[in-house]
């Protein structure tokens, strides 16, 4: 009896596992063949080996293609100043925004970031650029927009990667003159220009009658002329001075201060004082910020300053030149420029594609006039076409000149602010003045 239960039970096995077999085929031909890879997988596959390129049993000649290799992912970080942040509301960071965008949609290999940081002060794109080049250089970025005053510092410091040979987009003739001077320190090309920015005469209306005047005009038909005189750098007071046909002093054997320009320059502000046109009171403003919000909380009419100002509200205000002395308009310039600071050299062309998109005419021309800078190409003025704007904003550009860096006029700006303060006060004339600054700057110069 139990050799019979045995049997049966033996028997019983084996025909649930042929039934079991059974299933497992007709699954197969019910398009289970998914079934029987998951539980017995090809070994082509598992070491990554697609179907189709198995080799066939009926054509063990046919060509074996290549696993195709997946591109490579760069990381590309980016640093902005606060003033140009993307996540503003302003039409001007919603267009710089998508430009960004479309770069990361037509270059899908490129993990793109874009980081806003101060422009000065502690945690400024300078500062933290330079602690970290020191201390971390993984942290550096690949590519920074900085201004002007920034970019000689960077480049004395080697941050930023000089573009000699890496790129030709400076060389096309599609730049202001300013514009590529803006990017270049010692005659060698560091930046791409993005926007730029001069001294010039603001005005409400109805104000003056042209838009380029020489200095007794600007003074004849303003009540008051605002300016900073107060300025640590006294930019006005130079600016003024090399468009009477002064020189900033250089290195050793080239021309010194130039005793007509200066006292042309004294003189006029003499005359202007006496004539209560000036007075000391414009001592008090030390930076274009103050100045700015004093003419607009006055019933003065017209300012010297930074035209970013007027180009924030062009329908508020009228623009012309800065007033000259000489027979040619001369303004001063500065400007923001995207600088490459990658430091693997493999991976500096994406920095470099990038920093040339940003800085494409047809970018530019859209961009420019929301943004509350100057134009840096001829071709993008074309934006601000069918405004009484377009034909000053080339006059002021042609005119324009790179500001003198910080270290050219630190000892100059301190005794020009000086006589200044001692001629308004009428504790000298315009000719002691002159002599006492001649005098101060060949002394420091002689140490």
């Amino acid at each position: 009896m139990r050799k019979n239960s045995k049997l049966i039970s033996d028997q019983t096995g084996r025909l649930g596992i042929a039934f079991l077999l059974l299933a497992v085929v007709v699954l197969a031909g019910c398009q289970g063949q998914s079934i029987l890879d998951a539980v017995f997988p090809q070994q082509e596959e598992a070491f990554g080996i697609s179907e189709s390129l198995k080799e066939s049993p009926k054509n063990k000649d046919a060509e074996i293609l290549p696993t195709p290799t997946l591109p490579e992912f760069t990381d590309l970080n980016v640093w902005v100043p606060q003033q140009f942040d993307i996540s503003g509301d302003s039409e001007a960071a919603k267009l710089l925004k998508r430009r960004f965008q479309e770069f990361s949609e037509n270059n899908p290999q490129i993990n793109l970031n874009v980081r806003t940081k101060p422009a000065n002060g502690p945690g400024s794109i300078l500062e933290t650029l330079t602690l970290a080049s020191a201390v971390a250089p993984g942290a550096v970025p690949s590519l920074i927009l900085i201004s002007r005053s920034d970019l000689v510092q960077a480049a004395s410091k080697d941050l930023v990667v000089p573009l000699e040979g890496l790129s030709e987009v400076l060389d096309e003739k599609d730049w202001f003159d300013v514009a590529r001077d803006l990017g270049m320190v010692e005659r060698t090309k560091y930046c791409f220009p993005f926007a730029a920015n001069a001294l010039g005469l603001v005005y409400k209306q109805p104000g003056f009658n042209n838009d380029q005047l020489n200095w007794s005009e600007a003074i004849r038909q303003s009540d008051k002329l605002l300016f900073s005189l107060g300025d640590p750098e006294a930019l006005t007071t130079i600016a003024l001075y090399l468009s009477a046909g002064g020189v900033i002093p250089g290195k050793s054997g080239l021309p010194g201060l130039d005793r007509t320009a200066l006292l042309t320059v004294f003189s006029a502000y003499s005359v202007a004082a006496k004539d209560k046109r000036i007075s000391s009171s414009l001592l008090e403003y030390q930076n274009d910020d103050q100045l700015w919000a004093a003419f607009l909380s006055s019933n003065q009419s017209s300012v010297i300053t930074w035209i970013n100002h007027a180009l924030s509200e062009p329908d508020a205000y009228k623009l012309a030149n800065l007033p000259s002395f000489g027979i040619e308009p001369y303004t001063l310039a500065g400007g923001w420029l995207w600088c490459v600071t990658e430091a693997n050299e493999s991976d500096r062309i994406h920095s470099i594609a990038l920093a040339e998109y940003l800085s494409a005419p047809d970018f530019l021309a859209s961009w420019a006039p929301l943004s509350g800078y100057l134009p840096v190409r001829p071709s993008t003025v074309q934006g601000f076409k069918g405004t009484p704007l377009q034909n000053t904003i080339l006059k002021i550009l042609d005119s324009a000149h790179v500001r003198p860096d910080k270290s050219q006029i630190s000892d100059i700006s301190v005794e020009f602010k000086r006589a200044i303060s001692e001629l308004l006060l009428q504790q000298n004339s315009p000719e002691d003045s002159v002599q006492n600054i001649i005098t101060r700057v060949e002394e420091l110069n002689s140490q």
